[in-house]
């Protein structure tokens, strides 16, 4: 159970499921109150939908509606259990469902361990996005359609079914299943044209799905959600190339394939040994083989080319999630033994390992942490000593690193049951490769120790427990003048603040609590109040943020001292912007550091010249390195005198 707002993937899918079900629409705004603004939508005629493919959403709704009746409708206190159950349906079940299927089929041990314990898929199989689902449903297309033995038309229909319910769900999985629909066309058969467009009948109805949904919510059938991003920072991505996808490049490829930032085969080397089977299979000369093949490498060099491969706060390269179980196939169909005992105990084990340390506290790795292995998660552990909730956390029992040693136990287990008859070697190699894992977690990599901790510091306040870790930061700051640091403090105190005050609650975390306006929302409330007239109002929000919110004071008495002035109250204004000078430095944030320029300029209307002008030499150097559009305009006013 992951805290406190979990991520934004998340929950614009989960905003969108309720919305289905409890307004009949995909419009999600109205979630907003409860969630807190999201970055992960698009916004069009001044509505706000999720900005993610619709499929996985839509394949939860049902779920949502089937716990509705016992949880009754959205609070902070039970958003957890309807996006709980929502992710166990449509993220875990799909997975441990084709790992069923394929163990009946007769799938060893290795290969099955290797599916659902070592690699990315894994983790976000435990998580509310939609890779889990569409590499489930882009696998199980591929071996309808391209598996020996006889194929019914249900299967080709059934297979085309998986198709579109994939490409709806991930928009990416259409290069695999393009290239699936052109493998039809060579295969050994001949009735491949029925077989195509049998295919191509049992995708229809999503294709038709999609041009109605786009049409309805974007305007034209083929304006997609990512044309109309509602975070500047993803409408830039989305701008260039076709939705954010360019011309490919080697920095990108070598990020998402092997970088220990999101590297595919640093994640998980298992998945390098599949990739070196892809070459010296005795399968090479198979349609099968090469329409997998094909598949797997028209995806990767087409992502290659995202605008932001590094897909935001992550584990590993989560776009290509959806061909890790066509990576893994040839170990699933039983070319793992083609490998040393000694080698598949080593990758195995790294891959369970580094898969592990994802889903122990916070799977969403940043992508400035270059190393998140080691400066990410190991160290999240090192330094907070608690993982986690689980169901003992639910039950009452306090979070506690000792708790991690059941899944260190399944852990153990699931490598011991993937060693098979060559024993020995293969827990050889695992010792050995534990010990590489445990090393490399250990062993201080991050050069900028400083930041990656703050940042660090400032997920476990937002995310996790509460516990005051910025303050050490930010005297650290003021010791060494380091205004740019103190300016990240500043803006990450309101953040943290922001997403504390928005569902879901601090269960299993914390004692549930009244959850309050955040500094923001209370700020633009009063703000907007101002503007429409209701000063008392408008009034009483600002005094409230600026009592209750320390380290917003200076923001907060800024904007009161300015309604202040609007209302006659010259005096007034100028003892509020007195009574914070204290707080204004050169790390302050705009609306901050504005209170000089203010106090300026009501001190040289008021004829005290001199006490003007010290202000504005004090504005003048707290705003020197300030790039902010309302600074700028008042530091020409000034500079323009």
């Amino acid at each position: 159970m992951y805290p406190h707002g979990g991520s934004a993937n998340e929950l614009t899918r989960w905003a969108t499921a309720a919305s289905l079900i409890e307004k009949g629409s995909f419009e999600i705004s109205w979630t907003e109150e409860l969630i807190g603004p999201n970055v992960d939508t698009a916004t069009i005629d001044g509505k706000t939908y999720s900005n993610k493919a619709p499929g996985a959403a839509l394949a939860a709704a049902p779920f949502y509606a089937i716990i509705r009746p016992f949880i009754g409708p959205p609070t902070a206190s039970n958003i957890r259990v309807s996006w709980f159950v929502m992710k166990l349906a449509v993220s875990t079940a799909p997975l441990l469902l084709l790992a069923l299927l394929l163990y009946r089929k007769g799938i060893d041990d290795f290969g099955l361990v290797a599916l659902l314990f070592a690699s990315p898929l894994f983790v976000y199989s435990l998580l509310f996005f939609s890779h889990a689902f569409a590499a489930v449903l882009v696998y199980v297309t591929f071996r309808l359609l391209f598996d020996e033995g006889e194929r019914k038309p249900a299967h080709t229909i059934l297979a085309g079914f998986a198709a579109g319910l994939a490409v709806i769900s991930e928009f990416p999985a259409v290069f695999a299943v393009a290239v699936f629909g052109i493998g039809i066309l060579f295969a050994n058969s001949n009735d491949r044209v029925r077989q195509a467009s049998l295919f191509a009948l049992g995708g229809l109805p999503f294709a038709i799905f999609l041009l109605i949904y786009n049409n309805a919510l974007f305007g034209s059938p083929l304006s997609m959600s990512y044309a109309h991003e509602s975070f500047p920072e993803w409408a830039e991505v989305a701008a260039k190339g076709v939705f954010g996808i360019g011309i490919p490049t080697f920095s990108n490829a070598f990020l998402l394939l092997f970088s220990p930032s999101r590297g595919l085969f640093f994640f998980a080397p298992i998945l390098l040994l599949c990739a070196v089977d892809l070459f010296r299979s005795a399968e090479t000369d198979t349609v099968r083989h090469r329409v997998k093949a094909t598949a797997i490498l028209v995806s990767v060099l087409i992502l290659c080319g995202h605008g932001a491969a590094h897909g935001g706060w992550s584990f590993g390269p989560r776009y290509l999630v959806f061909v890790i179980p066509l990576i893994l196939d040839s170990f699933l169909t039983g070319r793992a033994s083609a490998f040393s005992p000694f080698l598949r105990g080593v990758a195995l084990t790294v891959s369970v390992m580094f898969s592990f340390i994802g889903i122990l506290t916070f799977p969403f790795a940043p992508p400035e942490f270059r190393f998140p292995h080691n400066d990410f998660w190991g160290a999240f552990l090192v330094e907070e000593h608690w993982p986690v909730p689980t169901l003992l956390n639910v039950l009452g029992i306090e979070p506690s690193i000792l708790l991690l040693l059941p899944l260190l136990a399944a852990m153990v287990l699931i490598i011991v049951l993937a060693a098979g008859k060559d024993r020995t070697s293969f827990i050889t190699a695992a010792g050995v490769a534990a010990l590489l894992v445990g090393g490399y977690l250990l062993v201080p990599i991050s050069a900028d120790a400083i930041h990656t901790s703050l940042r660090r510091a400032t997920i476990a306040e937002r995310y996790f427990r509460p516990a005051g870790r910025l303050d050490n930061f930010r005297r650290l700051a003021s010791e060494k003048n380091d205004t740019e640091l103190l300016r990240s403090i500043n803006k990450f105190e309101w953040m943290i603040a922001d997403a504390r005050a928005f569902a879901p609650d601090d269960f299993p975390y914390l004692r549930p609590r009244k959850l309050d306006l955040s500094p923001t929302t209370l700020m633009r409330s009063a703000l907007r109040k101002q503007e429409r007239g209701a000063v008392a109002e408008a009034e009483a929000m600002l005094i409230n943020g600026r009592d209750r919110f320390p380290f917003a004071r200076c923001e907060f008495a800024t904007n009161l001292a300015v309604i202040f002035f609007t209302t006659g109250r010259a005096d007034a204004a100028r003892r509020e912007l007195e009574s914070i000078q204290a707080l204004v430095g050169p790390g302050s944030l705009p609306d901050c550091v504005r209170s000089q320029f203010l106090l300026g300029t009501l001190y040289r209307d008021s004829g005290l010249v001199n006490e003007s002008e010290t202000v504005f030499r004090s504005f003048l150097t707290n705003t020197a390195n300030l790039d902010d559009p309302m600074i700028r305009a008042f530091r020409k006013q000034l500079t323009a005198r």
